[in-house]
C-alpha cells in the first residue's frame, strides 16, 4: 500500500514556482537572472545540460510511462491526460504571448548557447511542463518515500533549468511551464480517481500500442536536432519499447487464445472414446442399460427371498 502523501507535496511545488514567477516579473530581473544562471551553468559543460534537456522532450516523457501500463495504470492514464493538459497550457499561451528568445535579445557571445537556434515564442517552456508533469505523477501517484519524491522533484528542476543553461528559454518561461505541468499531473490523477480507467481493456491496449509506436519512432527520429543526444535517446526509447512490450504482453488473455482449445480439469471421456473409434458410453442404447439394471436387481433380490423362506419354515 502506498504511503500517504503529505498535502505540502501537492501544493508547495506549484506555489513556490508561482511565487518566484511573480517576484521576477515584479522586480524586472528576468534577463539579469537568465545571464546569471546561464553563465554559472556553463561551467558544468554542454554535454550534461543537453542530455538533461532531452528528458523534457514530450515524446521522451510519454514513452517513459510505458513500463507503468500494467503495474500502475493510474499513472499511465494520468500521464496521457497530463500530456493533453500540458500541451494546451503551453500552446495556447504561445498563441497569445509571443516573447522573443534570448538569441533575439542578446548577441551570440554574451551568453552560452547550445542546440537549435530558436528566436521566437519563448513563453512558456514545453520541456519544463513535460518534466513537471511526469515528476508530479511520480510524486503524487507512485513514490512511496520522501527521498524518492525529493529526487524526482530535483530531477524535474534540473531538466527545466537546462533550458536556461543552453540559452533557449528565460526563467519566467520555465516557471510557467512548471506550474502547467504540475497542475496537469494533479488533474490527470484526479480524473483517473474519478473515472477509474483500466489498461487491461481495448482502450489500454490501443494506448499502449500508440506509445510503443512512438518509442519505435524515437529510435530513428532527429526531431530534437541535437546530434549529441541521439545515442541516449535511442537507449531510452529501446529500453521503454522492450519493457513496455513485455508489460502489454503480460496483460493479454493468452489462455483464451490457445489452439486447439483446452478444457480445465480432465478431458471429456466421450471425446477420448471418439478419438479411439469406440462407441461413447453416453451414447449406449437405453434398452441395454435397462436390461443390465434389471438383472442386477433380480440377482440382489433372490438371496433375500431364500432367507425369508428358511426363516418361515
Amino acid at each position: 500500500m502506498r504511503a500517504p502523501l503529505h498535502p505540502a507535496w501537492v501544493w508547495l511545488p506549484p506555489a513556490a514556482a508561482l511565487a518566484a514567477l511573480v517576484a521576477i516579473v515584479a522586480s524586472g530581473s528576468n534577463r539579469a537572472l537568465f545571464l546569471l544562471l546561464n553563465h554559472a551553468g556553463s561551467m558544468l559543460g554542454e554535454p550534461v545540460w543537453l542530455r538533461l534537456t532531452m528528458f523534457g522532450d514530450g515524446a521522451i516523457a510519454l514513452v517513459l510511462v510505458l513500463p507503468s501500463i500494467r503495474r500502475a495504470p493510474h499513472c499511465f492514464w494520468a500521464a496521457l491526460a497530463a500530456a493533453v493538459f500540458a500541451g494546451l497550457w503551453t500552446q495556447v499561451t504561445k498563441q497569445f504571448i509571443d516573447v522573443p528568445r534570448p538569441l533575439a535579445v542578446f548577441g551570440a557571445g554574451e551568453f552560452f548557447h547550445a542546440g537549435p537556434a530558436y528566436r521566437q515564442v519563448s513563453f512558456p517552456s514545453g520541456h519544463a511542463a513535460a518534466a513537471f508533469a511526469i515528476a508530479g505523477i511520480g510524486i503524487m501517484g507512485l513514490a512511496r518515500h520522501t527521498l524518492v519524491r525529493a529526487l524526482l522533484l530535483a530531477l524535474a528542476v534540473l531538466v527545466s533549468l537546462s533550458r536556461v543553461m543552453i540559452g533557449v528559454h528565460w526563467p519566467v518561461d520555465i516557471l510557467w511551464g512548471m506550474i502547467g505541468g504540475w497542475v496537469g499531473a494533479w488533474s490527470g490523477l484526479a480524473l483517473h480517481g474519478r473515472c477509474g480507467w483500466r489498461t487491461s481493456g481495448i482502450g489500454g491496449l490501443l494506448a499502449g500500442l500508440l506509445l510503443l509506436g512512438m518509442a519505435g519512432g524515437l529510435l530513428v527520429s532527429h526531431h530534437m536536432h541535437i546530434p549529441a543526444v541521439m545515442s541516449l535517446q535511442r537507449s531510452v526509447a529501446g529500453a521503454c519499447l522492450l519493457w513496455g512490450a513485455w508489460e502489454i504482453a503480460a496483460m493479454l488473455p493468452w489462455r483464451r487464445w490457445r489452439w486447439p482449445p483446452m478444457r480445465r480439469g480432465r478431458e471429456d471421456p466421450a471425446e477420448r472414446a471418439g478419438e479411439r473409434g469406440a462407441e461413447p458410453a453416453a451414447q449406449a442404447p437405453a434398452e441395454r442399460i435397462d436390461e443390465h439394471a434389471g438383472k442386477r436387481s433380480a440377482d440382489a433380490a433372490r438371496p433375500v427371498a431364500i432367507n425369508r423362506s428358511a426363516s418361515d419354515g
